[in-house]
């Protein structure tokens, strides 16, 4: 173990006990009474309900069922499921898990996705957190993705199969559209093993979908599954 790794398990221990349950709201920091989320955040545009693409899970309008985007090239995934919209309001604790080893945040995003995964029904046999680089792992400590499939695990009593592997780095994705994406993550991942999956249902996670890119060449890897799912913390609204 590095010394740079020593340290952030270090803090993650220290924040866990400065950071219990049901403190602060996971948003703006207000104290609250009950739950992680305070009254202002629950009534404001984080929370991703209303009418969603039965597909990729993104706003649509009402009366409608599949996206625009969904109806002209249908996902690899049969269904996604994100608690959140990925905002202003909700970036800065999100990247908090993502990019500032607040690894803490991770057992609270989890309880939300598995709670939505609970009430939309939505049944699989493992967990799969999409892959992040070797050496993006080693920069941060930890991949987001993994640390919250351990907690869904939890959560939920699946295993967590740690498949895919992410063999090269994709130039930043924040600007390019979906087939841009799609074409950057090309060869770059790979499933490690076939046989695991086979027949089974399947849920892949990670911290945030943007165009649903990432998500669709992990899933294309992972044909072999009966069904399978997505989800994540937040879904960005395209």
């Amino acid at each position: 173990m590095t010394i740079k790794n020593f340290f952030i398990k270090t803090k993650d221990k220290i924040l866990d006990t400065i950071f219990p349950d049901n403190i602060t709201c996971l948003f703006c920091g207000r104290d609250v009474v009950e739950g992680d989320i305070c009254p202002n955040c629950s009534k404001s545009e984080i929370l991703n309900n209303g009418n969603r693409c039965v597909f990729c899970d993104s706003k649509i309008k009402e009366g409608n069922i599949v996206c625009d985007h969904c109806k002209t090239k249908q996902p690899k995934f049969q269904s996604c499921h994100c608690p959140f919209v990925y905002n202003e309001k909700t970036r800065s604790s999100i990247l908090k898990l993502k990019s500032d080893s607040a690894k803490y945040l991770a057992k609270y995003f989890a309880k939300h996705i598995y709670d939505r995964l609970t009430t939309n029904k939505v049944e699989f046999d493992m967990i799969i957190p999409v892959p992040s680089h070797k050496k993006t792992i080693k920069k941060r400590g930890y991949n987001p993705a993994k640390v919250l499939a351990d907690e869904l695990s939890i959560l939920s009593g699946k295993p967590v199969e740690d498949i895919l592997v992410k063999t090269a780095i994709t130039k930043n994705q924040k600007f390019l559209n979906f087939e841009q994406r799609q074409s950057n993550l090309e060869n770059s991942i790979y499933a490690l093993n076939h046989s695991i999956i086979k027949g089974k249902s399947i849920l892949i996670i990670d911290d945030i979908i943007t165009t649903g890119s990432t998500i669709n060449a992990c899933a294309s890897l992972l044909s072999k599954a009966k069904e399978i799912h997505a989800c994540a913390i937040a879904r960005r609204n395209i």
